[in-house]
């Protein structure tokens, strides 16, 4: 698939962050109308040694006044006990609370002063430092060009499938702090969002052989095994020329990465040692240490012996199984530390992705975790039955999935995608005494301006979970508002969230704890017609209406209040 030339008007840069569980990266683009964008791995990395490395240690280092000082970079700041390490800070951010397997090694406490958005914040200004450092010393006249697009540059940030505007929107406060953009709409509007799965599928779309391959019809699954999460995305080709895809089934986002391989591996190694002189904080740390560099990457069979060396030779404790600096463990033993993840894995894919996978599907194995010889081998073992097997990008795929961020703004494949929810807006009904829903909901009910009885606590679904939306949809629904004595003038509306079992549901009283406020909109509609309407006992109310916008469709939702201006007749936003 040959790129096409950039069609826009005007330069840009585009960038984007892919900040891992363990291991972040960065691309970026330099977009001239007319030419081919090439897209870019950073490969050097400020203060960091390891020059030709597209990846860098999401490990970062804090001073006792909350002060950011560096990322873990083999030159001393981890062995600088006045400074607090963080690690597997990307977690705090999600929808829930980090796994037990890992919290427990996790900082106690953010630096002072410090929120989890001032940590991104921290980290997106790292990385937009490096990048910058890394384009303008890779071309004589990198200085000027990258002055030609300072203020108009483009940022793309990746997150796990599971993450949504909550996080989204921490995200982008955490670029602005990071003075990436300004603080302003405009600002906002060049941070974009794309989830870790629909990304490394831009990137075995555009950096594979399979991939340059894909035809009509064909279905692609993606497993991207990160260090924190296994993300899950499957697509179908609609079109070829231009590549087109949509979404088959809603995303999977499992926290199983191969960060809880190394936890579990800790966890028996501590309980293997628990009398052993070796059983020391730091003995441990080093056993999982060398176990996440060593075994764990190789690991194959669950046959024979296995070892972690993590000492001198001079290292012994038979008892224990510690024999000339190396721990043994059976092969068994060690399969139980990638069990949960594999078994997960599978369990999902079975789940959520069996009916519609087929003989034209491609299965795409990607991430940090995938190089896992042991994983690859017991998903393929395990799905065989489904006709699938697992491909490996045949490129080097250090964070390929920031490489195919640039791509997923520059390419847009996906075009249609499946709402992971249920989203719609708080409201009241008109009270219908022969409904059972409504009677037994008399007691909380009320009497408008003009003197008829609602019911509170209502519901109003604007897309339901699991609805297929092609890219910039809109959905609208009416909302009238009725006030005593003069029009309403500045209004809002919620826009709700529902993560239930209840395929539609209609009141926001049953299973209240599902239902999640994302964010209200707010307006002036001072300028739209009004009706004059007489109450019940004669008062004088005024009539508006507006409507409440959902854009769908895209990676980001978003919501907006329209309304019709009553001098012009023109639609107004």
């Amino acid at each position: 698939m040959s790129p096409a030339p950039y069609n826009g008007t005007s330069r840009k840069l585009v960038l984007a962050f892919d900040i891992g569980t363990t291991y972040s990266g960065a691309a970026y683009a330099f977009l001239d109308p007319g030419q081919v964008p090439q897209i870019n791995s950073v490969t050097k990395y400020l203060d960091n040694p390891n020059v030709g490395s597209a990846k860098v240690p999401s490990i970062l280092y804090y001073d006792r006044q909350g002060n950011f000082r560096g990322v873990e970079n083999g030159k001393g700041l981890q062995d600088d006990e006045s400074l607090i390490q963080m690690r597997w800070w990307k977690l705090l951010l999600g929808p829930t609370e980090p796994p037990a397997a890992l919290k427990d090694q996790m900082s106690a406490d953010l630096p002072m002063g410090k929120t989890i958005v001032d940590i991104f914040s921290d980290f997106i200004r790292y990385l937009f430092d490096s990048t910058k450092a890394l384009f303008i010393s890779s071309d004589h006249n990198g200085e000027h060009r990258w002055n030609s697009v300072s203020r108009n540059i483009e940022l793309v940030l990746t997150h796990p499938n599971g993450w949504g505007g909550p996080q989204q929107s921490q995200l982008r406060t955490a670029a602005v702090r990071a003075n990436i953009v300004p603080d302003t709409p405009e600002g906002h509007a060049r941070v974009h969002f794309v989830t870790e799965g629909e990304a490394s599928f831009n990137f075995c779309a555009t950096h594979t052989q399979s991939g340059e391959n894909l035809k009509y019809g064909d279905k692609v699954l993606i497993v991207d095994a990160g260090g924190g999460t296994i993300d899950i995305s499957s697509y179908a080709v609609t079109n070829r020329g231009p590549l087109q895809v949509e979404e088959l089934f809603q995303p999977e986002c499992l926290l199983h990465g191969g960060e809880f391989v190394t936890a579990r591996a800790r966890e028996m190694v501590s309980e293997k040692l628990r009398n052993s002189r070796f059983n020391t904080p730091e003995d441990i740390a080093a056993f999982a240490q060398k176990f996440d560099e060593g075994l764990k990457r190789v690991f194959s069979e669950d046959n024979g012996a296995q070892f972690i060396k993590f000492g001198s030779p001079r290292d012994n404790d038979p008892v224990h199984g510690i024999k000339a600096g190396k721990l043994a463990l059976t092969g068994a033993q060690v399969s139980t530390f990638f069990e949960p993840s594999i078994q997960s894995t599978v369990d999902s894919i079975r789940a959520n992705f069996t009916e519609i996978l087929s003989m034209n599907s491609f299965a795409f194995l990607v991430g940090g975790f995938a190089s896992s010889p042991w994983l690859s081998g017991q998903l393929n073992r395990r799905l065989s039955n489904l006709g699938l097997k697992f491909f490996k990008p045949d490129t080097n795929t250090d964070k390929a999935v920031a490489v195919g961020a640039v791509s997923f703004y520059i390419n847009r494949f996906v075009k249609g995608r499946l709402s992971r929810f249920t989203y719609g807006t708080p409201c009241s009904k008109f009270y219908r005494p022969t409904d059972p829903e409504h009677a037994k909901r008399e007691y909380k009910t009320y009497l408008n301006v003009l003197g008829n009885k609602y019911v509170p606590d209502a519901f109003m679904s604007m897309l339901s979970k699991g609805t297929k939306v092609l890219e910039n949809r809109e959905i609208r629904t009416t909302i009238n508002v009725i006030r005593e004595g003069a029009p309403a003038t500045d209004i809002y509306a919620g826009i709700v969230k529902y993560d239930g079992k209840i395929k539609a549901p209609e009141w926001m009283d049953v299973e209240r704890d599902n239902f999640e406020t994302l964010c209200h909109v707010s307006a002036n509609i001072s300028e739209s017609p009004s009706t004059l309407r007489v109450g019940k006992t004669g008062n004088m109310c005024y009539h508006r209406e507006y409507e409440v916008v959902l854009l769908v469709g895209l990676t980001e939702l978003k919501a907006q209040i329209r309304w019709t201006d009553s001098l012009t007749g023109l639609e107004k936003r």
